[in-house]
């Protein structure tokens, strides 16, 4: 990710350190270069709320679903179970004219649980940025991480 944290350096180690502020300053000058329902998910004063259940953070992934979208491109939607303990609903992403899809694995920290994409685990956080297809999609896992290039991407939590 270019703006948000997920690891620091400590002791010569890297640990797991979430921090989205440099994002967070950054995303107004951000947010008018993203398509319309990109900006409002990124947007939307939950989504870093560690404590809200709006927030990405501890959903897990659920399922892929892929279809033709026209002009050599396809439509994505993940969706991701809430976390019992934190959200009251999980999250549906509707992406439309995706053009770039790609699941990475990190081999040291992969998991050994469940999901729609075994190993990988929880959401840690994610970053939406403008691109010059619509918009770039990463969500980080607790064993790696999703990066979607879009037109647009379109949130629904229930």
């Amino acid at each position: 990710m270019r703006l948000v944290s997920l690891h620091r350096e400590e002791c010569g180690r890297r640990v797991r350190f979430l921090d989205p502020n440099a994002y967070l300053e950054a995303l107004p000058g951000l947010a008018a270069r993203l398509p319309p329902g990109a900006r409002a998910f990124a947007a939307d004063p939950g989504h870093y709320d560690f404590y809200g259940p709006r927030c990405v953070k501890d959903l897990r992934p659920a399922g892929i679903a892929m279809a033709p979208g026209g002009e050599g491109l396809f439509d994505l939607t993940l969706t991701f179970e809430p976390n019992p303990f934190k959200h009251d609903a999980g999250l549906s992403l509707a992406y439309t004219g995706v053009s770039s899809f790609a699941v990475e694995a990190d081999g040291e920290r992969a998991r050994t649980d469940g999901g729609s994409l075994p190993g990988l685990g929880d959401v840690t956080l994610d970053e939406v940025l403008p691109h010059e297809r619509g918009c770039s999609h990463e969500v980080g896992l607790l064993g790696g991480r999703i990066l979607v290039v879009a037109r647009d991407v379109v949130a629904a939590w229930g």
